[in-house]
């Protein structure tokens, strides 16, 4: 570069200009903190510049700085007299983007919706079931979880005031904005496990088929191994597990052995492939019941949808890439796109979740949505189809006499057996009829 083209600062020069920011402003006197951090290295340049005879008194008496941070910041980094005049030349250069949220109305659209489905599904359970089960609890559990960490993630967006660059923020907003950033990170594991042990729940009571609840079995426990090591792997990735108290000090000799990037990707793509398990768990099941073509795909189609939330765990992992670090080329420490792909992710996977109790639902209350021939589906079901099952043979949906009443969310579908025949007062429900007990014999006859 000739001497007539201005200088443009690198990425590595606007990361160390943040870092200097933070480190002078985190362990200096209060006044410091709260206001942009960005003042104190120029307070501490334009000092050096034009002072003759600087003295280190007159830094730890203006500044607040404790000896030991003095003594220990020159022994690690150099002379603060050399340092600050020009990192103070690279804040004039430096880009200060301001912070463009937009996770907030991403919250609010994906909440409201998941509200919706989920209260539509509430109505689909109590009106067809007559009950609320366990896999209903667990995702209205989900469903709490996935909102308090969408709110805790729009904190985290406006914890940072409105610059995104750390120079232009306060230390206590800096503090809090890392603050939640680690809670959120170590949290994010377990929101994403609560939707995924809710399916799993459905699925294991859906039906006795072995095959099916060995993968459940052994797919929860991946699930729930792979939680917890994101949430340990992440809050002992260093030697000090509460890392916002300790991102400015020097003196406590922490060490990080553990990579950020590679815990998080490392959790993110067992996270993946977990999801797309998951979704296709109940898919061998469905494929062979005794279903026409057409009712057999809608029945793929109704389970396979979820493959859907699958693209927001991939994006989330595409921009903790790009934005995980601070001091970005744009200077913008902003990891919204992180957080805002994690609640579109959580979110997705909830509506998908109750994507088969809203298909009962519209069967039963619209049932010309969903037409459904007499010649591919036999709505006959024995009280006593599956109270023999001993998880072996061929895959059947678990009866409503044994407490289970789920296999209205896939439509209603027949047993194995097509001369099984309703014993009187068993309630049989069709999407067709709606007719039950001896109005459905009449019906029959």
């Amino acid at each position: 570069m000739s001497a007539d083209e201005p200088y443009v600062p690198t990425a590595v020069d606007i990361s160390t200009t943040g870092s200097l920011c933070m480190y002078f402003a985190g362990n200096a006197a209060a006044k410091w903190q709260s206001i942009p951090s960005s003042g104190i290295l120029e307070w501490l340049s334009k000092y050096y510049l034009t002072t003759d005879t600087p003295s280190p008194a007159d830094i730890l008496a203006e500044t607040g700085w404790s000896e030991d941070f003095y003594m220990t910041f020159e022994a690690m980094m150099g002379n603060i007299s050399d340092i600050a005049p020009v990192y103070a030349d690279i804040l004039t250069l430096a880009p200060h983007p301001k912070v463009r949220t937009f996770i907030i109305p991403v919250f609010a659209a994906f909440t409201a919706i998941s509200t919706i489905v989920l209260a539509l599904r509430i109505w689909s359970r109590i009106s067809i079931a007559g009950k609320l089960q366990a896999f209903d609890w667990a995702t209205l559990f989900a469903y709490m979880v996935i909102v308090a960490w969408g709110g805790l993630a729009v904190h985290e967006s406006t914890a940072v005031g409105g610059w995104g660059f750390y120079c232009d923020q306060t230390f206590e907003q800096a503090h809090a904005y890392e603050r939640a950033w680690g809670i959120l990170t170590f949290t994010y594991p377990i929101a994403v496990l609560t939707i995924k042990v809710s399916l799993l729940l459905f699925y294991h009571q859906l039906s006795a088929w072995r095959p099916l609840r060995i993968s459940v079995y052994v797919t929860g426990f991946i699930c729930f191994a792979n939680a917890m090591c994101g949430v340990f792997l992440w809050v002992y990735q260093c030697t000090t597990p509460n890392l916002w108290d300790h991102m400015v000090d020097l003196s406590n000799n922490m060490s990080c052995p553990l990579d950020q990037m590679t815990v998080l990707m490392a959790v993110g793509g067992v996270g993946i492939f977990t999801d797309v398990v998951i979704w296709l768990i109940p898919i061998p099941m469905v494929w062979q019941l005794q279903l026409n073509t057409r009712e057999r795909v809608l029945a793929v189609c109704t389970f396979g949808v979820g493959l859907v939330a699958c693209v927001g765990s991939v994006m989330r992992l595409v921009a903790i890439r790009r934005f995980l670090y601070y001091g970005n080329e744009d200077g913008n420490d902003s990891r919204d796109p992180i957080n805002a792909w994690a609640v579109v992710e959580m979110n997705l996977a909830l509506i998908c979740a109750c994507v088969p109790a809203l298909r009962a639902l519209v069967v039963k209350h619209v049932p010309r949505i969903i037409s459904r021939t007499s010649e591919g589906t036999d709505v006959s079901k024995g009280s006593k189809g599956s109270s023999s099952y001993k998880g072996h043979g061929k895959p059947s949906i678990v009866s409503e006499e044994e407490g289970n009443t789920n296999a209205s969310e896939l439509g209603d579908y027949p047993r194995n057996s097509n001369t099984e025949k309703p014993e009187p007062n068993v309630k049989v429900w069709s999407p067709i009829t709606n007719y039950k007990g001896e109005e459905y014999s009449r019906m029959q006859d």
